[in-house]
């Protein structure tokens, strides 16, 4: 049986993405960094960023259907790594974008709000 889904999970949730969105904006960041090996320090500060985020996604997911889970990982940040792109790496959001990222996002919430927890049942 499912453990009901929790502050700390949603906080958890939270996390992934907060690390996702690191991890990807440091991935383009790191190529304007100017000292030794900063190409370099930028991908391993991206790995470990993507892993901790993977990591968090996976404390989520222990009571978070993983489809609600993922959805709202992938699209809040989605959302967050191209308004980090607009306001840190000088990227313009078209109206096409910007209805894009509004699909996404309800997108997400659509799954969230069509998944009934007591529908999950585990093998």
């Amino acid at each position: 049986m499912s453990s009901p889904v929790r502050l700390h999970h949603w906080c958890a949730l939270c996390v992934a993405i907060l690390f996702e969105v690191s991890g990807t904006s440091l991935m383009k960041l790191s190529h304007g960094w100017s000292f030794a090996y900063a190409p370099q320090v930028g991908l391993l500060a991206m790995w470990l960023c993507i892993a901790l985020s993977y990591y968090s996604l996976s404390l989520a997911t222990l009571a978070m259907p993983v489809g609600v889970a993922f959805a709202l990982w992938d699209g809040i940040g989605l959302v967050l790594i191209t308004l980090c792109s607009v306001l840190f790496m000088g990227e313009i959001i078209t109206l096409t974008k910007a209805a894009g990222l509004l699909c996404v996002l309800a997108g997400g919430l659509l799954v969230h709000h069509g998944t009934d927890t007591a529908e999950v049942s585990h093998a």
